[in-house]
């Protein structure tokens, strides 16, 4: 789904700024006009956050709301709307970041790890599901333990939160400002730690935190399986900036140096020479982004603007990839995680993979998520080309991959109606299950054709098992 983003002249280098023109894909009601209302900033000064930090339009004067006590809760933001609806649907599988949020960094010169980075982003998503209310959020370990099987390092990061401010920049009062917001009010430690998945992680935002997430109108759809897989502090930034500007109309991005440093978390001080910044940061990052992300980031030489032989500038340039370069990045983001830098950098001895029946279904990995459904259709719509009548391939859209009931996996389709998912069935399964089976690598080997209910008057579609 294309996003609609409010654009802004190529040549302008914000001081000390993060771009003001940021969008994230949106729904196709939502016009240009609205976009632009919601997309700058407006920092409060320190006298105001008790009330809350707002983020409002980029007027030339802000306007503060009267906020006392009893003053009936905030109305949200689509953030916040798309929040709430994104985790009744696909609870962590695709998290949701305020842009505000996306472009903001620490204070201090300072950043989070990158466990603490990850977990903030589950934080937030889990907040944007009860609109970003002011209480004490419980999230189950679990969704954050990762491989580790310990607790020390999810309280440890908590901690790192706790301790953290952002700085968020932006016009306030027709003078640009900066806030520093801190994170967390409280988090919750308790004396005899379990190591259960079952047990519990306690915390609660600051009023100015929740404020940021709760009024904003635009974001970033993050995919939670892709996050975790993110192996360094710089990618993860560049994958959140990228996942909010890949589906704009006018998805590249223009910074200065100085922002561009502060943006990806690079520490204060370190790496001063640009040569040196972009072998250690940027270009490894783009790397990684590029293997596991839906889009592919560039920072073209020919878009750097120098001044004598030093780059003030960069533009990143963020484009959607095509149907081969998205079953790739499907493929890969299936693969064991050994060895996957060999195979960034071209350094790989190519392994004969195990039967996945001989390796059993607890060897397959987690289900895919909605993204990469999407991208292994794609990947199959690429394969069938000639093979299966176009116009009807047309009138099926991926919905899941699934266990199926004889075992093994299968991808459900969507069709029309139920005389499509009859032709589908009778005519091609097999060369719609033999492509996915070579996509896979064996393993998704089945496919079944699901009809709405409304639509379903002659028959219910199934595989041709059942």
């Amino acid at each position: 789904m294309a996003g609609t983003g409010r654009r802004k002249a190529r040549g302008a280098v914000a001081e000390e700024s993060v771009p003001s023109d940021a969008a994230a894909p949106m729904r196709p009601a939502m016009t240009a006009e609205s976009a632009k209302a919601g997309s700058g900033l407006v920092v409060l000064g320190p006298e105001d956050l008790a009330g809350g930090a707002v983020i409002d339009g980029d007027s030339a004067v802000a306007t503060l709301p009267a906020v006392s006590p009893d003053a009936a809760a905030p109305v949200a933001g689509l953030t916040a709307r798309v929040a709430s609806a994104t985790f009744e649907r696909d609870g962590y599988k695709h998290l949701i970041k305020a842009a505000e949020a996306v472009y903001s960094y620490p204070a201090n010169g300072t950043r989070l790890s990158l466990p603490a980075q990850k977990m903030l982003n589950f934080m937030i998503h889990l907040a944007g599901s009860q609109n970003f209310a002011n209480k004490l959020y419980r999230m189950p370990k679990r969704v954050v333990r990762g491989n580790h099987k310990g607790n020390e390092r999810i309280f440890d990061a908590l901690k790192e939160i706790f301790d953290s401010s952002l700085v968020v920049i932006g016009p306030f009062r027709g003078r640009r400002s900066r806030a520093e917001l801190r994170i967390l009010s409280s988090y919750v430690r308790p004396e005899e730690e379990e190591d259960s998945d079952a047990a519990d992680i306690h915390f609660q935002f600051t009023d100015a935190f929740l404020e940021i997430q709760r009024s904003s109108q635009l974001w970033a759809k993050l995919s939670g399986p892709a996050m975790v897989k993110v192996t360094s502090t710089y990618a993860l930034k560049l994958y959140e900036i990228g996942m909010q500007r890949y589906q704009m109309d006018y998805p590249s991005l223009e910074l200065d140096i100085d922002t561009l440093r502060k943006l990806m978390n690079v520490p204060e001080g370190a790496y001063k020479d640009f040569g040196i910044l972009r072998t250690r940061t940027i270009d490894r990052a783009m790397a990684e982004v590029n293997q596991l992300a839906p889009f592919r980031v560039s920072m073209p030489e020919d878009k750097m603007k120098r001044k004598g032989r030093k780059i003030e500038a960069v533009t990143l340039d963020f484009l959607a990839k095509d149907e081969e370069e998205a079953a790739e990045t499907f493929l890969e983001r299936e693969r064991h995680s050994a060895g996957r830098r060999a195979r960034r950098i071209g350094k790989v001895d190519t392994v004969a993979p195990a039967d996945p029946v001989e390796a059993g279904l607890a060897d397959l990995g987690p289900l895919p998520d909605a993204d990469d459904v999407t991208a292994l259709w794609a990947a199959v719509l690429h394969a069938l080309k000639g093979k299966v009548p176009a116009p009807l391939l047309a009138e099926l859209e991926p919905d899941r991959v699934e266990e199926a009931p004889q075992g093994g996996r299968r991808l459900v389709l969507k069709a029309r109606n139920a005389a499509v998912a009859d032709t589908a069935r009778m005519n091609h399964w097999p060369s719609l299950k033999s492509a996915l089976s070579s996509l896979t690598a064996g393993m998704i080997e089945d496919v079944a054709f699901e009809v709405p209910a409304r639509k379903a008057k002659a028959a219910k579609a199934a595989s041709p098992e059942t």
